[in-house]
């Protein structure tokens, strides 16, 4: 959908724009110690892991996962590296404290000191907030501002799905149950110490997941390519993410035994992981994190929803980097204005998702307007709305999910 915008509109947004940007001259950027990548690498988890120096494992895997019989190999690796191994297999849709509770339970029990997380997003996360939130007391939400800092065991990610990225960020999210919320947890100690990227683990994801999920990475990589705090590393790490992901999505989720995309997937993930851990998120995310806790969307669908009518009310105040984000999904033109590039990007990740087959309306899950008000307001107080790189009020918030209720486009 084309938005025209009065001189006045464009005012206001430019000095909110100065107010809001800040050169990011230096920079901190963190990543896992070790990354393995390639066909069959698992088969190096447990040299990976001694040189970590890991004596017990605890293994946190998606129940499903583990069922079909795609984690032999992982645990041969660790039991013939001479390893203890404990299992943790309960993790079953969404991370949330519950869960967390009693993986923590288990991790204190075993007295393993290394925690490794294999799955999808949500085993990952699960195993983050396990190995890291066990070591301080307190609600959830007093660590979203980055206060971990430490822990007392190592950390690994193997992700089964090329999406969250979760195995080379600082961040997880978990629902909590008792306020109905999903709380974004940030800080130093959440970044994994080994990430390991093998293509095989990925052959079984359905296309639907592998649509999702893909969008997923696509929403990090934009996200972060304009946030407010991004930096020269995140935004390279971000442009070959969005490059890859439109090139590469389209073929694995029509070929899912294409070894060489679900390859290329699974380091652009990897990649937007990087950027958006070291640059922030967006308002997309914000909005994204209330859906999922109120109706259970699936993160990557909520965002694939949001993220066109996010980038419209953006677009505005970094019509550069958006016009840079359209070159990147390969869909920039030199007859093009910079707005015309702005608007270019916004059709072409519409125009991905609907190819993908994934829902275009909030209204498809049964998303009601009368819960508006409290979802902008949990909205605005989520961490990832301070990267976003518009100032943004309830009332905007609002009027962006109507948008998405219906799927203007």
């Amino acid at each position: 959908m084309t938005q025209t915008h009065s001189a006045a509109d464009i005012a206001t947004v430019v000095q909110q724009t100065l107010q809001n940007f800040r050169p990011n001259r230096g920079f901190t950027f963190r990543s896992p110690a070790i990354t393995v990548t390639g066909e069959y690498c698992v088969s190096q988890l447990g040299d990976a892991l001694l040189e970590l120096g890991a004596s017990h494992v605890l293994m946190v895997v998606d129940r499903q996962v583990w069922q079909m019989g795609l984690l032999e190999g992982c645990e041969s690796a660790i039991r013939l590296a001479g390893l203890q191994l404990t299992l943790f297999t309960e993790v079953e849709g969404e991370p949330d404290s519950e869960l967390m509770t009693k993986g923590i339970e288990v991790l204190t029990q075993s007295g393993a000191d290394f925690v490794l997380g294999i799955g999808g997003g949500s085993a990952l996360d699960t195993a983050k907030a396990i190995a890291v939130v066990g070591d301080y007391h307190g609600p959830l939400t007093e660590f979203e501002v980055g206060g971990l800092a430490s822990r007392k065991v190592g950390l690994g990610a193997i992700p089964t799905t090329a999406g969250t990225g979760s195995e080379a960020t600082d961040i997880t999210v978990i629902n909590d149950v008792r306020h109905n919320i999903k709380v974004p947890i940030k800080g130093p100690a959440l970044v994994p110490d080994l990430a390991l990227l093998d293509p095989m683990l990925m052959l079984g994801v359905p296309a639907s997941i592998t649509a999702a999920t893909g969008l997923d990475a696509l929403t990090h990589a934009i996200e972060s390519y304009v946030s407010k705090q991004s930096n020269l590393l995140s935004q390279a790490y971000a442009y070959h993410a969005m490059e890859t992901v439109m090139a590469a999505l389209p073929i694995a989720v029509g070929c899912g035994d294409n070894i060489e995309r679900r390859f290329e997937l699974a380091v652009a993930a990897y990649k937007a992981g990087l950027a958006f851990s070291n640059s922030g998120l967006g308002l997309t995310h914000a909005i994204a994190h209330q859906l999922g806790a109120k109706y259970h969307i699936p993160h990557g669908v909520a965002n694939a929803i949001l993220l066109p009518y996010v980038m419209s009310f953006n677009a505005l105040c970094c019509e550069q980097e958006f016009a840079e984000v359209a070159k990147a999904l390969g869909v920039s033109r030199d007859s093009m204005t910079p707005r015309q590039r702005c608007q270019a990007a916004i059709d072409a990740v519409r125009q991905l998702a609907a190819d993908l087959g994934l829902p275009s309306s909030l209204r498809e899950f049964g998303v009601l307007e009368a819960d508006f008000d409290a979802l902008a307001t949990d909205a605005m107080a989520d961490i990832c709305l301070v990267g976003n790189p518009r100032q943004v009020t309830h009332g905007q918030v609002m009027q962006l999910m109507r948008q998405a209720l219906e799927g203007e486009g």
